[in-house]
């Protein structure tokens, strides 16, 4: 690739994760992004913090250095009362060329970090969630899965094969013929591993159930999801693995990888294939995902729908990151909500429509969520007992 191709694409990336690219520019990005498996792997290094904080650490400008050439561009910029917000973020895009960063993480000076402070102060008034589960037992016994005691038990009546604070593992070794179901609820700030009686591993992400049978009998193994979880099914042609998110939708595979978002507030339902090949099927109509295809299911209209995706985008959660591409804010918080806990209360309506890209990890410290999209000067936040308030 050429210097100034180059140059240009990370300009492109730029002006993308601030939220300041045209249709014109996203249509180029997203060319260059599918070109190549290459090309889209860059893309997603030069959208982390780590790769910024590593460039930074490379970074052959002094410190003084950076400084002067932020100057430069302030006194072009903000030095000048008619320049707009969007020349100021390309002039901040042009020093992150110029620095050779790969995060698209915007430089500041001495004179934010009372902005800093001031969010960190917002952010710590929310509460920190710890993860967690609850498993039902068929009886209706709740059993606390962050709870070492409780674990203990639930392994020595060998119901489990092991279990603690973060994966729950069943033995397929029983061979009575009564078929007992667990329920396995993950709450808003909580997430789990499930490795199923069948080897089975199931990633179920906050404000999720899976109800499920201790051990699989019969010529096929069925669960039921409500939420959103992440399958990696052994394969077996024996016995198919079917999820069931509705009375009429079902999600058949003999062994492979993909997601599924079925959450009950939705209007739609997203079957994401990263491996293998899946059937999505109801009511007698079906359709066949091979990697890299989505199958949309519309509630209202019973329309499922398949098309090509950027699996990131739908299944990155599961590897510990949440990743927007120019998503409406509303979508960004009610999914951000489901990891800090907090409710969302907007003063302006036309907030919720702004569109933002983020790629931040699930746990990062919620300032900087809150810094990243309040830099763009489009909204403000507010925290008021743990709500946040649009502005």
């Amino acid at each position: 690739m050429m210097r100034e191709t180059r140059e240009y694409i990370v300009r492109l990336i730029a002006l993308h994760v601030q939220g300041m690219l045209d249709e014109a520019g996203q249509k180029e990005l997203r060319e260059w992004r599918e070109r190549s498996p290459e090309n889209e792997a860059l893309f997603g290094k030069m959208t982390s913090r780590a790769h910024f904080d590593e460039s930074l650490k490379n970074c052959e400008l002094t410190a003084e250095e950076m400084r002067s050439e932020w100057l430069l561009i302030r006194g072009k910029t903000i030095g000048h009362r008619r320049v707009c917000l969007r020349r100021v973020l390309q002039y901040a895009a042009v020093l992150i060329v110029i620095l050779s960063v790969g995060g698209v993480w915007m430089l500041q000076d001495k004179e934010k970090d009372a902005l800093d402070n001031t969010l960190i102060a917002k952010a710590r008034r929310i509460k920190k969630v710890e993860p967690q589960a609850v498993l039902v037992l068929q009886d209706g016994t709740l059993v606390n899965l962050k709870d070492t005691a409780s674990l203990s038990e639930l392994v020595s009546t060998k119901v489990a094969l092991s279990a603690n604070k973060d994966v729950l593992k069943y033995s397929d070794n029983r061979v009575d013929t009564v078929v007992e179901y667990h329920t396995l609820k993950i709450p808003r700030g909580g997430e789990y591993v499930l490795v199923l009686a069948d080897g089975s591993t199931v990633y179920l992400n906050a404000e999720s159930k899976l109800t499920y049978p201790v051990h699989f009998t019969g010529k096929e193994r069925r669960v039921y999801l409500t939420g959103e979880a992440y399958f990696e099914v052994q394969r077996d042609t024996s016995r198919p693995f079917i999820v069931a998110v509705t009375d009429s939708l079902k999600i058949q595979v003999l062994g492979t990888e993909f997601g599924v978002r079925a959450y009950s507030e939705e209007g739609c339902i997203r079957t994401t294939l990263k491996k293998g090949k899946v059937s999505v099927e109801n009511g007698g109509y079906g359709v066949i995902l091979t990697p890299n295809m989505q199958a949309s299911f519309d509630k209202k209209t019973t329309r499922l729908d398949v098309r090509k995706v950027n699996v990131d985008l739908y299944l990155a959660w599961k590897d510990g990151r949440l990743v927007f591409d120019n998503r409406p804010l509303e979508d960004i918080l009610k999914d951000l909500g489901k990891w800090y806990d907090f409710d969302v209360r907007y003063e302006r309506e036309e907030a919720r429509f702004i569109p933002f890209s983020l790629n931040i990890k699930k746990h990062d410290a919620f300032a900087e969520v809150l810094h990243l999209i309040e830099d763009t000067e489009c909204v403000e936040f507010e925290i008021k007992d743990n709500t946040v308030v649009v502005k």
